[in-house]
C-alpha cells in the first residue's frame, strides 16, 4: 500500500495547536520536526541524507515542520480534506500570528520509502535497564537488561521522542511489577508492552486510531506478551472497563485535561497517573488540573521542554 503525506508548516508556538487538531481529527500517524532538534540530529547523521537537508533549511529559518500520514485511499482522503478545513480555521482565529504562515503541501509516499526512513535513524534507545530497539537491529543486552522490540510501523511512539522517553522512566520508577496498566492513546503500544515486560500482570491500551490498534498489537506479539495485552480504538476511555492501578497517556495537554474529567473512573483509589505529551508552558496550568482533580503531584520531571507528571489518586 502506498501512503500520503501532508506537510504542514507552523512555528514552535502553534505546535501544539496544529497537533491538537490533527488529533481531533483523527490522525494516527504524524511526525514533529521541531527546530531544537536538529543540532543533536545533523551530529549522528551523514549529510547526503534528504531529511537533513530539509531539517536544515527548517533550523536556518526558525519553522516547525508536522507531517502526517494517511494511507492512499477514499478514506486517507478524506481525512486530509478535514485536515485542511481545521488549518483553514486556525488561519482565521484571533491567535493565527502565533501559528506562522500553516501552509500545507501533500506528496506520495511509497511505503517503502517510509520504511527504510525508519531503518536509517531509529536505533537503540536506552532508558534505565530498559532497552527499546528497532525489529530490524542486531542487539546483544548487558546483564539484567531488559530489552523491548518495536517496530512502529506508522504509529506514534519510539522512544526516541522526549515526552515517550520521559513516561518509560517514569513507569519504571512506578515499579509496574504485578499491576495492571492502562495505556490512554497507546499508539505503537510501547508503554504498555515496556511495562508488561517489567512485570505487569496485563495491560490494556485505547487510541483513535485503528492503525495504531494493528500496530500496538503486532509489537506485544513481537515482544511475546500478547496474552496479556489488549488494544482497542476509541475515543478517550469509551472502550475502557474497569479501574486500574497504574494510568499512563502519552499524549497532548489538552486531550490530558479532557481525560482528567472521567479519571477516576479508570484509576483505582491510591493508584498513579502518568501523564506526558506536555509542553514547558503548559506545565502549571497541567499540575493545578491534577491537583483539582483530587490527585496528590509525587514527580515532575522535564526533557527539552517537556513535561511529564506523576500523580498519586
Amino acid at each position: 500500500m502506498n501512503y500520503k503525506q501532508m506537510t504542514i508548516e507552523t512555528l514552535s508556538t502553534g505546535q501544539e495547536a496544529v497537533s491538537n487538531l490533527l488529533i481531533a481529527a483523527g490522525a494516527g500517524g504524524f511526525e514533529v520536526i521541531d527546530p531544537r532538534d536538529f543540532q543533536e540530529f545533523l551530529d549522528t547523521v551523514t549529510p547526503h541524507w534528504d531529511y537533513v537537508d530539509e531539517g536544515l533549511m527548517a533550523r536556518q529559518s526558525g519553522r516547525t515542520l508536522i507531517k502526517v500520514y494517511a494511507a492512499d485511499n477514499p478514506q486517507g482522503a478524506a481525512l486530509f480534506q478535514d485536515i485542511e478545513r481545521r488549518i483553514e480555521a486556525l488561519r482565521q482565529s484571533p491567535e493565527a500570528a502565533l501559528y506562522g504562515t500553516l501552509e500545507i503541501t501533500v506528496s506520495d509516499l511509497p511505503e517503502e520509502n517510509w520504511q527504510s526512513g525508519w531503518m536509517q535513524y531509529y536505533k537503540p534507545i536506552h532508558v534505565e535497564n530498559l532497552t527499546v530497539v528497532p525489529v530490524w537491529e542486531r542487539y546483544l543486552p548487558r546483564a539484567g537488561e531488559t530489552v523491548l522490540k518495536m517496530d512502529p510501523g506508522m504509529a506514534f511512539g519510539t522512544g526516541a521522542h522526549e515526552t515517550t522517553r520521559l513516561c518509560l522512566k517514569a513507569l519504571i520508577q512506578a515499579e509496574p511489577a504485578g499491576k495492571s496498566i492502562l495505556d490512554v492513546g497507546c499508539g505503537s503500544g510501547i508503554l504498555s508492552i515496556a511495562g508488561l515486560l517489567l512485570g505487569a500482570e496485563k495491560a490494556f491500551g485505547c487510541d483513535i486510531d485503528q492503525l495504531a490498534v494493528e500496530v500496538a498489537r503486532r509489537n506485544a506479539a513481537l515482544n511475546g506478551v500478547e496474552d496479556r495485552a489488549a488494544y482497542a480504538a476509541g475515543d478517550l476511555l469509551s472502550v475502557v472497563e474497569g479501574r486500574y492501578p497504574l494510568v499512563v497517556a502519552n499524549i497532548v495537554a489538552d486531550v490530558i485535561l479532557q481525560l482528567l474529567r472521567d479519571l477516576h473512573q479508570v484509576l483505582l483509589p491510591g493508584g498513579l497517573f502518568i501523564a506526558s505529551g506536555i509542553i514547558n508552558e503548559r506545565k502549571e496550568e497541567l499540575a493545578d488540573a491534577i491537583t483539582a482533580a483530587g490527585l496528590k503531584i509525587l514527580h515532575l520531571e522535564e526533557e527539552r521542554g517537556w513535561i511529564a507528571i506523576t500523580a498519586k489518586g
